[in-house]
């Protein structure tokens, strides 16, 4: 009789990673922010800042490092987060028992949590789980661009998941329709992102 709202992610997984994108975030990086990319596999957090000094990427979710003890601090007396830095750990943990993949976290300049979606509920049309890794690239390179314009193809292979060659391939066929511009030369150039 009563309704139960059930989330495609967890929402308390997604409100853990914008709690600590804000508290983590470098806020020395002027002309950005912390903002929340949905995409047709996936849902990204993605935070302005890599990692802090003296953390990798194996230790996420055993070590706290704090970058911003006030609004860390802030966020512990809302009961937003705890002391213990165990989010990253609560978050793989829901998104497990939720039958979806544990998230994965690129740091590349910008921090990138990522939420993979169940095929199931891909937003393409045509059956489940159609949308290609391939489809979604241009959006990802414009998005990664509008953030950090001196990015490398090398950089955004990696961030996104797909040989350099390809990048290069989109990053042609992006200038071709006019939403993407070279500024400068390949070298000490920048892309600038057509509105």
């Amino acid at each position: 009789m009563n309704r139960e709202d059930i989330y495609e992610i967890p929402l308390e997984v997604l409100r853990e990673a914008v709690v600590n994108a804000l508290m983590h975030r470098d806020y020395s990086i002027t002309g950005t922010q912390v903002s929340v990319e949905v995409y047709d596999d996936s849902v990204e957090i993605v935070n302005p800042g890599g990692l802090p000094k003296g953390l990798s990427v194996r230790e996420l979710g055993t070590v706290s490092i704090r970058r911003n003890e006030l609004i860390a601090d802030l966020f512990f007396r809302l009961h937003k987060v705890e002391r213990l830095g165990m989010g990253i750990q609560k978050m793989k943990d829901a998104m497990v028992a939720a039958g979806l993949r544990q998230p994965t976290f690129a740091p590349d300049g910008f921090f990138r949590a990522i939420f993979h979606r169940s095929p199931e509920f891909a937003m393409k049309e045509g059956s489940p789980g159609s949308g290609k890794a391939s489809e979604k690239t241009p959006g990802r390179i414009l998005a990664s661009l509008a953030r950090h314009r001196r990015v490398t193809i090398a950089d955004l292979a990696k961030v996104i998941g797909v040989s350099d060659r390809t990048i290069e391939r989109n990053l042609k066929r992006l200038q071709e329709q006019g939403r993407l511009r070279r500024i400068g030369p390949d070298k000490g150039g920048h892309w600038e992102v057509v509105r």
